[in-house]
């Protein structure tokens, strides 16, 4: 969902492997969220995240929210407007990520 929010990929530098994965496993590494984003999909994401899937949305649950987003004329303008300001990729720059010492977490 990141990676649709931002129209990017997520900016972890390959060169991690494994140890980036160990770090969302066991750390809860999550991408950095960036300005002043539309809340009720940054909530969305969020809870996508949950480390106990007992609290994540299910697939099913998700198309039914993103429905309810299409048909809300309101949360449709807030996504329509966020979509047309889309044009900062500085956050790669910004991330941080290239700066992680993961080697010092494990």
């Amino acid at each position: 969902m990141w990676e649709i929010l931002y129209g990017i990929s997520v900016p972890y530098n390959q060169e991690f492997g494994k140890r980036i994965q160990i770090e969302i496993c066991s750390n809860d590494l999550r991408p950095t969220i960036f300005g002043n984003k539309t809340q009720c999909y940054i909530i969305l994401m969020k809870k996508c995240w949950e480390k106990d899937p007992v609290y994540r949305p299910s697939a099913t649950n998700i198309c039914e929210i993103l429905t309810e987003w299409i048909n809300d004329e309101n949360i449709l303008s807030k996504f329509i407007s966020y979509t047309t300001s889309l044009t900062d990729t500085s956050v790669y720059q910004d991330s941080g990520l290239n700066n992680l010492n993961i080697d010092e977490k494990i």
